[in-house]
C-alpha cells in the first residue's frame, strides 16, 4: 500500500531519521514516498498526497499536516518523534513508532477535531489551542529555535516560569457561550487538547475528538500558584480555572496572540473561536485483543 510519509528531520533528539521509519514502514507492508517538512517540496506534495499519511515528528509538524488535510478525506497515522507530542499523547500515542507502525494494519480511525479562530481579515486554523498571555511570549522569545534534546521539555518549563514571573496582565476581553469574564488575567488558553507547550496539562478533561472548546485562564491573584505548580506540573493539579464552551469571543486589543505554534499580532478586533464541525481521521492501534 502506497503512503505519504511527511518527516521533520528536527524533532526530538534525531532518534528517528527518515531512512529508519521508511524501513519500518516497508516491514510492515507499505510502500513510502518521503517528504521533509522542512523542504521546499512539501507544498507540491500535500497538493495530492496518497490516502494515508503518515506523519512522523513533534505536534509543530503534526499539526501543520493536520491544517493542511483537513476536510480533504485523507486519513492520518502520527508518529510521535518530538519532545512534547501533546496531540499524539491526547489521542493515547505513547509507544515508539515501531510499535504505532506494527499496528497500523488493524488500526481504528479515531475522530480529530479541528478548531478554527476567525478574525475580520484572517482565518486559521489550530490542533493545539489559542491564547494569549506567556505561551505566546515563549513563543515569540524562541523563535523558532531549539528542536533538539532531551531537556528540552524542562528547558522549556523554566523559560516559561520566568515568563509568568515577569508577566502584566493580559489586554483582553473574553466571551465565553455569551458571558463575559471580568477579571484580571496573566493568561488565557482556548484549548483543543488537554495539554499544551511542554507537557502541560492545563485541561485535563478536554477530548480532542468531541465538539467543545476547552478555556483554561489564570487570574492574576494566582502568579504564585501557577510558578509553584510549574516547578514541578505532574504533581498536582494545575491552578488555571476552566470551563468547556461552544464559542469563545477573544478580543486581544492589540496584543500578541498564538494559535498553535505560530505567534500573530492580535489586532484590535475580536476573534470567533470555535470547532469545525467535520473531524480528521487518525488510526490509532487497537493493542492487544
Amino acid at each position: 500500500m502506497d503512503v505519504s510519509l511527511f518527516h521533520n528531520p528536527r524533532a526530538g533528539d534525531g532518534d528517528w531519521p527518515a531512512d529508519r521509519l521508511v524501513r519500518l514502514l516497508e516491514m510492515s507492508g507499505f510502500t513510502p514516498v518521503h517528504t521533509s517538512t522542512r523542504g521546499k517540496e512539501l507544498e507540491r506534495a500535500l497538493e495530492n498526497p496518497h490516502d494515508l499519511v503518515v506523519v512522523a515528528g513533534g505536534d509543530g509538524a503534526v499539526a501543520e499536516i493536520v491544517r493542511a488535510l483537513h476536510g480533504r478525506g485523507h486519513t492520518i497515522a502520527i508518529l510521535p518523534t518530538g519532545s512534547s507530542n501533546n496531540i499524539a499523547r491526547a489521542l493515547g500515542l505513547i509507544e515508539e513508532p515501531r510499535h504505532i507502525v506494527a499496528g497500523l494494519a488493524k488500526a481504528k480511525r479515531t475522530p480529530l477535531r479541528i478548531g478554527v479562530v476567525e478574525g475580520p481579515e484572517w482565518t486559521r486554523n489550530f490542533v493545539e489551542a489559542v491564547g494569549m498571555g506567556p505561551i505566546a511570549g515563549a513563543i515569540v522569545g524562541d523563535g523558532g529555535g531549539k528542536e533538539h534534546g532531551s531537556d528540552l521539555v524542562g528547558e522549556r518549563r523554566q523559560e516559561l516560569r520566568r515568563i509568568v514571573a515577569d508577566a502584566e496582565p493580559v489586554e483582553a476581553s473574553l466571551i465565553i457561550d455569551g458571558k463575559r469574564l471580568d477579571e484580571k488575567l496573566l493568561m488565557i488558553e482556548v484549548m483543543n487538547l488537554p495539554m499544551i507547550g511542554p507537557n502541560l496539562l492545563l485541561a485535563p478533561e478536554a477530548d480532542p475528538g468531541d465538539a467543545h472548546l476547552d478555556v483554561a485562564w489564570l487570574p492574576a491573584a494566582k502568579r504564585r500558584s501557577m510558578l509553584a505548580w510549574l516547578r514541578d506540573p505532574e504533581a498536582r493539579g494545575s491552578p488555571m480555572l476552566r470551563v468547556k464552551a461552544e464559542r469563545v469571543e477573544l478580543h486581544p486589543q492589540g496584543g500578541t496572540i498564538h494559535v498553535d505554534d505560530k505567534a500573530l499580532e492580535g489586532g484590535e478586533a475580536t476573534l470567533m473561536i470555535r470547532i469545525e464541525p467535520k473531524p480528521v481521521h487518525v488510526l490509532i492501534p487497537r493493542g492487544d485483543e
